[in-house]
C-alpha cells in the first residue's frame, strides 16, 4: 500500500466510528414525561453549579391548558441559630430589613422541625427549609 492508497482511505475511516455513533438507539426511545423529568433535573442542576446558595426548588404545574409552567429556585439566606430576633434575609423595597421573631417549637411534620416566626403582630408556622429562605443573619437572642 503507497501513501495516496492510505490517503484515499481516511474519509471512508473517519466516517465510520461517525456513523456508529449517530446511529439512533431502537432500544429504548423516551416518553415525553421522561425527557421533560429528564431535562428539568439537568436544569436544577446546572442552576445549583451556577448558585450553590439554591436551597430548595417549587415546581407549580399549570392546572388548565394555556397556564404556564412555574418554577422557583430559594435561596438559603440564614440558619437557625437559637430563638432570637432574625432580620430578613431579602432588603425591602426601601432599602431596610424586616425583623422576625422566631422560635423553635415542639412540633415535628414530615420529620421536619418547625418554628414560629412572628413579625407586626402576625404569626405563621414554617418548616425548617422554609425559615432558612426567609431569614438572615440573627440580631439578638431572646
Amino acid at each position: 500500500m503507497n501513501r495516496r492508497d492510505l490517503i484515499k482511505g481516511l474519509p471512508a475511516a473517519a466516517l465510520l466510528p461517525t456513523a456508529l455513533v449517530a446511529t439512533p438507539s431502537a432500544a429504548h426511545e423516551l416518553s415525553a414525561k421522561e425527557r421533560y423529568d429528564y431535562h428539568l433535573a439537568e436544569f436544577q442542576r446546572a442552576a445549583e453549579e451556577l448558585d450553590p446558595m439554591i436551597g430548595r426548588w417549587n415546581l407549580m404545574q399549570p392546572d388548565g391548558p394555556g397556564e404556564p409552567v412555574r418554577l422557583y429556585a430559594h435561596r438559603v439566606t440564614g440558619r437557625y441559630e437559637g430563638d432570637g430576633i432574625y432580620e430578613s434575609g431579602q432588603e425591602t423595597a426601601m432599602g431596610g430589613r424586616i425583623h422576625y421573631r422566631v422560635e423553635l417549637t415542639n412540633d415535628i411534620i414530615d420529620g421536619k422541625r418547625t418554628f414560629m416566626v412572628s413579625c407586626s403582630g402576625e404569626h405563621s408556622r414554617v418548616l425548617e427549609h422554609v425559615l432558612e429562605t426567609r431569614i438572615g443573619r440573627r440580631l439578638s437572642a431572646l
